[in-house]
């Protein structure tokens, strides 16, 4: 299996728009085959970092995952919404 880890600074005024793009994206990936789990959070003293943990069974789940209309959607929204984007993938033992 694999996890994704994806920090993220969203701009201020930006928040509400990226939540709600965060929801729906979330919405969509739990129900994509072979997506295990895709959740995201907010800081306890940050409110405008978040964090995404996403757990595919296999490359080819995390492939269908980014070619999916719901992902190309935030895709095209959430790097204007951000300061900053870190992210790495894990293999999970």
């Amino acid at each position: 299996m694999i996890a994704i880890i994806v920090q993220i600074k969203v701009k201020p005024e930006c928040l509400d728009q990226m939540l709600e793009a965060m929801a729906e994206n979330a919405k969509y990936s739990n129900q994509e085959p072979g997506c295990q789990k895709w959740e995201y959070s907010q800081h306890l003293t940050d409110p405008n970092q978040l964090a995404i943990y996403e757990i595919y069974d296999d490359a080819e789940a995390v492939q269908a995952h980014m070619e999916s209309e719901h992902f190309k959607r935030w895709f095209a929204v959430a790097p204007t919404l951000w300061e900053s984007k870190e992210s790495g993938r894990y293999q999970i033992l």
